[in-house]
């Protein structure tokens, strides 16, 4: 029992490791000035970044691996979705900053 409870703290702290990227700003997307367009860009690449480097071989997977083999599955999962969301978002806001003739 004591070893079920310790692989679902485990579990869990791993879980909570996961990056998380929610692809909607605080204004819609036609309030956004070109400054917070370039901000919510850089917050997606950050994501994306961020999800990129804990798929594969990290040390992130390694440690599911070791203590519960499922969750490297959820864990390229999540961040397979963190990705693409990240770029729908950038490819979005780009299209966004060519219409409003951003400049830089």
């Amino acid at each position: 029992m004591k070893r079920i409870i310790l692989l679902g703290a485990v579990a869990l702290s791993l879980a909570s490791c996961a990056p998380r990227y929610n692809p909607n700003s605080q204004k819609p997307d036609s309030d956004l000035s070109c400054t917070d367009i370039r901000s919510e860009i850089g917050r997606a690449q950050s994501a994306r970044s961020e999800a990129s480097k804990n798929r594969g071989l990290s040390g992130q997977n390694v440690a599911w691996a070791i203590f519960f083999l499922p969750g490297v599955v959820a864990n390229e999962y999540t961040n397979d979705q963190v990705q693409k969301a990240a770029d729908t978002r950038i490819a979005t806001l780009n299209r966004l900053y060519t219409a409003k003739r951003c400049k830089g």
